[in-house]
């Protein structure tokens, strides 16, 4: 095949490769901290074990220290693995309703959960404690629903604890990932503007308008308006995250047309979206970088044209292109584009891009923003 320059991929990345293929990030999960659980356990359930001790066992326990601490280790223990399950439940309750809108549902869930656990860990202790062969004191009759009420209240207390715990970890991870994402985004930016005002670039897109200037003037003129809208997509100023498919795909359109002017029928692109799609969103210029990449690593000639298919389906957006590709292609900051995609898409907490390759086809599927629960997607 022609080896190519031209106006359209001469700064683009190198190759979508399998080492790209990302797998699904779903729903992000709430990260527990074991020692963070053990240190709240241990300003509060220490003191919380051994008030338990004096209202259910009494002065059993004051015979002497070696036995209060005997009892004292031994309810601190039990109640260290109850609390621990209740730590394990909430984690649970967190990452299936982990949204900041759910605060009341998980409280709601959690506190009634928390109640259950107190009532069967009093009636254990109840029930275990006369067991150990008068290792530890046996429990006061009597004093049940008592323990209950202080077991419900402390228990309420962590809750609360856990959830503020919880919280405020989430409020520093979103700072953290705010900041990392306004950064990619203006990586973004440099790395667009870098291949728009690529001096390779602007020869070769001028030097196919002086060739169609000489041929075909309205051809030419034609040429220079997709230009002009390339460079000014490529160009805008504005800093959202977001833009709707609308956009990308007049972007693609006219960047396209400019490579139907240099390649002629080596290229042969379509574009097949849905109505009901275009106001959906993707980060701005996603389309440019899965397009110079293709056009960049592949050969083209007219025998065995590159085709291209742009499509949607469901909550994806479809890039669907024959595989001719180059013996050799130089790295030209080859990874830039590709990985400040992925990171956006990251910590947008979306679905990644994936990537499904054949001998003969590509196809990048690239998730799709619903405009309409985008909040609670990035939330």
């Amino acid at each position: 095949g022609d080896k190519v320059g031209g106006c359209v991929g001469d700064n683009s990345i190198h190759g979508l490769t399998a080492n790209h293929v990302l797998l699904p990030s779903g729903v992000m999960t709430v990260q527990r901290n074991l020692w963070k659980e053990v240190k709240v356990y241990l300003w509060v359930m220490v003191p919380y074990a051994l008030f338990m001790n004096i209202l259910i066992q009494g002065g059993c326990i004051l015979q002497g220290w070696a036995f209060l601490g005997i009892n004292f280790l031994g309810t601190a223990i039990y109640l260290f693995l109850v609390y621990m399950l209740f730590v394990d439940v909430a984690a649970r309750i967190r990452n299936r309703y982990q949204k900041v809108s759910d605060l009341f549902q998980r409280v709601i869930i959690l506190l009634p959960v928390n109640y259950v656990i107190n009532v069967v860990a009093i009636y254990g202790i109840y029930f275990l404690y006369p067991r150990t062969h008068g290792v530890l004191c046996v429990s006061i009759p009597g004093m049940e629903g008592y323990a209950i009420v202080f077991a419900c209240v402390i228990g309420t207390m962590f809750t609360f604890i856990i959830e503020g715990m919880a919280n405020w970890d989430g409020w520093k991870q979103s700072l953290s990932e705010g900041e990392k994402l306004r950064n990619a985004y203006q990586r973004s930016k440099l790395l667009g503007l870098k291949g728009q005002i690529n001096p390779h670039f602007l020869f070769n897109c001028f030097n196919t308008l002086s060739a169609l200037i000489t041929v075909d003037k309205e051809e030419a003129e034609e040429f220079l308006n997709e230009m002009t809208k390339v460079h000014r997509y490529m160009l805008r100023s504005d800093d959202e995250y977001l833009v709707t498919l609308a956009d990308e795909i007049k972007f693609a359109k006219s960047y396209l047309s400019l490579t139907k002017s240099r390649f002629g029928a080596a290229v042969i692109a379509t574009i097949d979206i849905q109505p009901d799609h275009l106001e959906k969103q993707v980060p701005p210029l996603t389309l440019q970088a899965i397009l110079e990449n293709t056009i960049y690593t592949n050969a083209l000639n007219k025998q065995q044209p590159l085709t291209i298919h742009i499509s949607s389906t469901g909550d994806y957006l479809s890039i669907d292109h024959t595989i001719h590709e180059k013996i050799v292609v130089l790295p030209l900051h080859e990874d830039d584009g590709l990985d400040n995609l992925v990171n956006k898409y990251r910590l947008l907490n979306k679905e990644e891009i994936r990537i499904i390759e054949s001998p003969l086809r590509r196809e990048i599927v690239v998730p799709l923003f619903d405009t309409k629960n985008l909040v609670h997607e990035t939330s």
